[in-house]
């Protein structure tokens, strides 16, 4: 029972825009009936009323509107539209994933330059790896050195 009634549902929606493609004509006979045909008069020419088909009294567009040249988007250029749409949107969050680890790896370098630029500042006793390795104190001439280098590390990394 439910399966029918489901059927029946799915048939009557499928059919809809097959009703909405055909013209619906209307006319008097001879004897003043009324007389609704998807065929026009016999020898009426071009001089017929047209009858809104079911599918545009309904919202449903029509496939005769979009054969005569109007620009509705058909399924293909809907599909390429939302295809074009869907790539914009990973290209998007591709770039901002890459935004997002630069400004990341940005703020450890800043981080790290303003560390050893306090570290230096500090005036405590501070070490440089020599050619060999050994770990050698630095004096004041080479502290210098070292903090006009870490200025500049700190602001190359945080501006």
């Amino acid at each position: 029972m439910r399966t029918s009634l489901l059927l029946s549902a799915l048939l009557s929606i499928a059919l809809i825009p097959v009703a909405g493609q055909a013209e619906i004509y209307k006319w008097k006979d001879a004897q003043g009936r009324t007389v609704i045909s998807d065929t026009p008069q016999p020898g009426a020419g071009k001089k017929v009323e047209t009858v809104p088909s079911a599918s545009s009294t309904l919202g449903i567009p029509d496939a005769s509107a979009a054969a005569k040249g109007n620009d509705a988007p058909t399924a293909a250029d809907q599909e390429l539209e939302f295809k074009k749409r869907q790539q914009e949107r990973q290209e998007a969050e591709k770039k901002a994933a890459l935004d997002k680890a630069e400004a990341a790896k940005k703020a450890e370098g800043c981080e790290r330059a303003q560390r050893n630029l306090r570290t230096l500042e500090s005036g405590g006793r501070v070490t440089i790896p020599n050619e060999k390795g050994e770990n050698e104190f630095i004096n004041d001439q080479q502290r210098q050195q070292e903090i006009t280098r870490a200025r500049e590390n700190a602001k190359e990394w945080c501006d």
